[in-house]
Parts: structure tokens; sequence; C-alpha cells
């Protein structure tokens, strides 16, 4: 049921949640300060973003960068459908997307967050709840924003798929819940070879930055905007921007605009 490397300090638990493989990491901290509930992250694509690079984030910790935090990975199967809000037409043969975002966003909130709250020591508060992931994880993350339960006050979106179609559209014309804390990242050569819709990558990210900026109180401190001039659309960027995001929404500066 556990796995737990000599190289990292925390400990990784894997386990079946409704039939949905859950990979949960927790810090060090966790089994030291008994009397302490923790900060969560709820990652799209399982343990992708945080399992590679959780050297990263322990080393952060250790020096006083970030708060030590509990991550919990949630796997999906079948990713278009899940990770969009609505139908789209496929830009590939085989690569449609299904639209039931909100369903699978009703399972994460009305059924695995009470969950694990109820299962391990996690803080209830928005301000110490982060929902995040990487291209279509990025996208659906986003959207969650909109909905009128606020369960997570933070957001990690590397790479958001914001080419999806008209949600700009959707953006510009719903109101967001509450002042979310978010950090985005965008490699600039992501979509450069692309000729369909994925070609607005970069554009739409940075006008979806724009809209959030316009609409969040204090969004100097609350919203970070990464880029990397060489980015693409790979891990390696996906994985290297993670622990920065962790940096900004859950250090020294997430305590004081949290």
């Amino acid at each position: 049921m556990s796995s737990l490397s000599s190289m990292v300090e925390g400990e990784f638990l894997d386990f079946e949640y409704r039939d949905r493989l859950i990979t949960v990491y927790l810090p060090k901290e966790y089994h030291l300060w008994l009397e302490r509930v923790f900060p969560a992250v709820f990652l799209q694509d399982g343990d992708f973003l945080f399992k590679e690079y959780i050297n990263v984030i322990e080393s952060n910790v250790r020096d006083g960068l970030a708060e030590p935090v509990i991550f919990i990975g949630i796997d999906s199967q079948h990713r278009n459908d899940e990770y969009t809000p609505w139908e789209m037409g496929a830009l590939h043969s085989d690569w449609s997307f299904g639209g039931k975002g909100e369903q699978y966003l009703d399972v994460v909130y009305d059924e695995l967050v009470p969950y694990m709250l109820n299962r391990f020591r996690i803080s209830h508060e928005p301000k110490d709840l982060a929902l995040g992931g990487v291209s279509l994880g990025g996208l659906i993350s986003l959207y969650a924003m909109y909905r009128k339960e606020q369960i997570f006050g933070k957001f990690i979106l590397i790479s958001a798929s914001v080419w999806f179609k008209d949600f700009l559209k959707y953006m510009e014309t719903n109101e967001l819940v509450g002042d979310p804390q978010i950090y985005m990242y965008i490699g600039m050569q992501e979509g450069a070879t692309k000729t369909n819709v994925q070609r607005f990558m970069v554009p739409n990210s940075v006008v979806a930055y724009g809209m959030l900026k316009e609409r969040i109180v204090d969004s100097e401190h609350r919203v970070k905007f990464e880029s990397d001039p060489e980015g693409t659309h790979t891990d390696p960027y996906f994985l290297k921007y993670f622990p920065n995001g962790i940096q900004f929404l859950f250090g020294e500066l997430s305590s004081k605009n949290g």
C-alpha cells in the first residue's frame, strides 16, 4: 500500500477510491507534528507533477522557502473526457473531447475531498487547499474556479489548454468565486508548430492571465505568471516549473495573502 524511496524524506501512499487510483504524498512533518493539520494540493493526472521532483520540493521546505504540504494525485483513464468542460470535436482522428468535466469535478468536490479531509489531517480552509494540473488538467482546474463552492482557494495552472473551444468566452461571461491565489506557467514555444486551434496556446494564455488579473483583488500579489522563452509543451518544462508554483502558493508570500 505504500512505497518509500530512501532518497525521499516523506511517504507515498497508493490506494483506490471508487475505482480510481489515488497517490498521496505525506511530508515527513506529518508524522512529527501530530497536532497539526496540513495544506493539501489536489492534482490531475495522478502523481505526474509531484513525484519526480519531490526532492526539489522537499529541499525548498528545508530551506524555508515553502511550507510542508500534502499532495493528492487523482488518476484519470479518460482525461480527454474528464478534463474538458464541454464537448469538442476531434483534433485528430482518435482524439475527441467528451466534455464530462462537470461530472468529474462533482466527484472531486462532493466525494473525494470530503473523504481525504476525513482520512488525513488536512486543513478545511480554502486558503490551504489547492487544485491544479497540466495541459487539459490545467484547463479543468481553471474551469473549477467558476464553481459556486469555494473549496479550493489556490490553483496551479501549468500550460493550461486555454485554446479549448469557447473557453475564453466562458471566462469573459462568468464570475469567479472569491479571489483565489493563482500560479500560471506557459512555455513560449507551445503551439508554435501547430496548425489547428492549439496554435493559440500562448496568446490565449496571455489573455486568460489578463482576465484573472483584472478580476482578482490584489492580483499583483495573488496571481503569478511565469513563462520560458524556450518552453515547449513537454514534460521537462512542466516538471521544472511546478515547484515554483508550490513555492509561490505555499511560501512566505502565501501566508500574507491567504
